[in-house]
């Protein structure tokens, strides 16, 4: 690992322009109003009209009701005061004064405690729906906070320079027609973080992004995202006012994300706070079934080189009310099973504390996660502080690669098969168990209760192999058929009764013809068709 110069307080006038760099690079970011591709930046606020890789496509294919939510925690979380590691004497040797007592911490284990300002999420601990996978990093960590969240975003070891992010990765070629012809609602949506980079796919910018939760509300509010009235009566407000106009008329999914809004409220009283705000419209983009999969939001002010004890005490109260009410509110509405939560930071920090109250940038920490579908408790050992343990830099040593935790939510959560997740994350990796058995791709979902639904192919085109998917709300008697368009049955692949859950089913078209061709599920009284296309 190759020690950043500015990733320390006592690095002085290097520090400082590590941080002005950061500033610089955001402050870019927010200039002006100009197109880049695919996307408008008005202001502070870069609007992307969703686009789409194969991997969201795939996702998207899957019509699962299952939804990611991630918290990035912007600046590098101080995972050793988040989880403390109450009996042990080096932590506190470390810290002193900046330690957190044991008496003080909600406890969560007989060696391991929360921050006193978690305790809201006390109860979702108590009722085993909180974990914490422990020392989650990557080898030789990198400790620039613009690199490291690349590097996190990307799914990319530490001397790899990638410009997608795992989230957007290219499996497979794209649907000629799909840039034409794109989904009704948006796959992914972010509220804030300093970057995009998640979304973005290997030639298109694929997440909705908005960079502040006011522009959301505004659009929420108004049905537009900028607003067009009270420009300067001048040729620059002129000017401005068309962009404007032009960028709200390129955002193809606000009538259905206001749609989607308008159709349910909030059951619960959210912090007013910003990262409650955001929560509070996620869950009801969620509740109103717009139809994403993944959402991102963030809450930045984690790097706490000075101050710590007071700025990260409000930080965790702030990201540990906002989780509980998010919870709650899906709870009532019934929709928490659908719903599964992860934190994520780019580093954590180091075991010493500095010459200001606060510690430097480190490496590994605990990542959180959330929801009634994971494994509650603690996954992996309590931090290991010795000098014997620790790198040559005096870090912690990681247990977890962050991409493990990434390849179990693809596997397992969202259910793609190994071969998709090897290929998004060009690796193939072990899973971390947090996640409750039945989750995993081949088995029935452990979510309820189930609907009737016939999936896309995937992939499609294809030659000649593809996979069909469908989800079944009850068992009952199927019959599955693939016509060729003329309407005549080419195969039956499915007759029987089978179990309520989500099933896969391989289609072998080596004895067809190119062309299209329909596949028709019939359940009970109910019936769905869809069709693709084969490519020889």
């Amino acid at each position: 690992m190759k020690r950043i110069k500015g990733s320390a307080l006592s690095d002085g006038i290097h520090h400082h322009e590590h941080h002005d760099l950061c500033s610089r690079r955001d402050f870019i970011r927010k200039l002006g109003l100009f197109t880049a591709g695919s996307s408008f930046v008005l202001g502070s606020t870069p609007v992307q009209a969703l686009q789409s890789s194969s991997l969201f496509r795939k996702l998207a294919g899957l019509e699962t009701n299952r939804v990611l939510v991630l918290i990035q925690l912007d600046g590098g979380n101080d995972g050793l005061n988040t989880i403390v590691p109450i009996e042990n004497d080096i932590y506190y040797n470390a810290r002193e004064d900046l330690a957190i007592s044991k008496n003080s911490t909600v406890t969560l284990t007989d060696t391991a405690g929360m921050h006193p300002s978690m305790s809201p999420l006390e109860s979702l601990w108590n009722e085993g729906k909180m974990g914490v996978i422990q020392n989650v990093g990557y080898p030789s960590g990198d400790l620039s906070h613009f690199r490291s969240t690349d590097i996190w975003l990307t799914g990319s070891s530490h001397d790899e320079y990638l410009e997608t992010g795992w989230m957007g990765r290219h499996l497979d070629q794209q649907f000629p027609d799909f840039q034409e012809n794109p989904t009704e609602y948006p796959l992914a949506v972010q509220i804030g973080g300093a970057s995009s980079l998640l979304f973005k796919g290997s030639s298109l910018d694929m997440g909705m992004t908005l960079n502040d939760v006011e522009v959301l509300e505004y659009l929420l509010e108004n049905g537009e995202i900028y607003p067009t009235e009270g420009m300067p009566d001048t040729i620059y407000g002129d000017e401005m006012r068309y962009m404007r106009i032009m960028a709200n008329n390129s955002f193809r999914y606000a009538d259905t994300i206001k749609t989607a809004y308008d159709s349910t409220s909030n059951q619960v009283e959210f912090n007013d706070q910003e990262l409650g705000r955001s929560l509070s419209i996620v869950s009801r983009l969620i509740k109103g079934n717009l139809g994403s999969k993944i959402f991102l939001v963030s809450l930045g002010g984690f790097d706490t080189h000075a101050n710590q004890l007071e700025d990260h005490s409000n930080l965790l109260s702030e990201l540990s009310n906002a989780i509980k009410d998010f919870y709650d509110d899906l709870n009532a509405d019934g929709r928490s099973e659908e719903v599964l939560i992860a934190t994520f930071s780019e580093f954590g920090r180091r075991v010493h504390k500095n010459g200001a109250a606060g510690t430097d940038h480190g490496t590994a920490a605990p990542l959180l996660v959330f929801g009634d579908n994971i494994e509650g408790g603690i996954i992996g050992s309590d931090p290991k502080l010795n000098n014997s343990d620790l790198d040559e830099f005096g870090n912690m040593v990681h247990e977890y690669d962050f991409r493990q935790v990434y390849a179990t939510l693809l596997n397992d959560w969202f259910q793609l098969e190994e071969s998709q997740t090897e290929e998004t994350m060009g690796d193939s990796f072990e899973r971390v168990p947090f996640l409750k058995t039945g989750n995993s791709v081949n088995n029935e979902s452990g979510l309820s209760p189930f609907k009737f639904q016939l999936q896309q192919n995937y992939p499609n085109p294809f030659n000649p192999k593809t996979t069909i998917s469908f989800t079944l709300q009850s068992t009952q008697p199927v019959k599955l058929e693939v016509y060729d368009i003329q309407g005549r049955v080419v195969q039956t692949l499915v007759e029987g009764t089978i179990s309520a859950g989500e099933h896969r089913v391989r289609f072998d078209a080596s004895n067809l013809s190119s062309g299209t061709y329909l596949y028709r599920l019939y359940a009970g009284n109910e019936i769905q068709t869809k069709s693709m296309t084969l490519i020889k």
